[in-house]
């Protein structure tokens, strides 16, 4: 073989074959950061469909309902699956597109993982009105110690129960996870 054909083999094969995986998983973490990227699956379009909804309760839809969270919603609270994340966020995000590509997953979906509560004290940790609260205090203690505690105690439901979002209940049309609705959020989204 000339000098050349082993160049052009070389880029064929190898060089831009690996560029191209090192492109493609590096869009894949900048662009799961968006929410329409996240309630691009229909099973996760009912939480998407409860963060525009005024009259839900739940924590997600409170915070961007008030516009404290609203272009990177999901990523927001969940940033341990992104790029700069621990790699067991990395591996629970991964898990959940591997189920969602490959459909083996089951409505409602159930999250498995541990949620990382240090999403929640990057915003709110360190802020007057965080502190001002006398609760808050034995809670950063536990943290501090490790001891597990869980924001969700005091302050809700972070989603919708999972039995609202399971097909035949009387929600389950409210949250519609439908094709043509998740088309409606992820357009609605781009107001924000």
């Amino acid at each position: 073989m000339t000098q050349t054909v082993r160049i052009t083999v070389l880029f064929a094969i190898i060089l831009i074959p690996l560029a191209s995986i090192v492109f493609a998983n590096y869009h894949v973490f900048v662009g799961m950061k968006e929410t329409k990227s996240c309630v691009g699956c229909h099973v996760m379009a009912p939480m998407g469909n409860d963060l525009m909804d005024p009259n839900s309760s739940t924590l997600a839809a409170r915070h961007f309902q008030k516009g404290y969270i609203q272009k990177e919603a999901c990523y927001s609270c969940h940033e341990d699956y992104g790029f700069t994340g621990t790699l067991k966020g990395k591996m629970d995000g991964y898990r959940h597109l591997m189920k969602y590509v490959t459909g083996t997953y089951h409505e409602p979906i159930k999250y498995r993982g541990e949620f990382n509560y240090q999403n929640c004290l990057n915003c709110h940790e360190g802020t007057k009105k965080f502190h001002a609260v006398q609760e808050h205090v034995p809670v950063l203690e536990n943290l501090a110690t490790r001891k597990t505690i869980s924001c969700l105690n005091c302050h809700g439901r972070a989603h919708p129960e999972a039995v609202r979002r399971t097909p035949g209940h009387p929600d389950y049309e409210k949250l519609d996870t439908s094709p043509e609705q998740v088309e409606r959020i992820r357009e609605k989204l781009k107001e924000y």
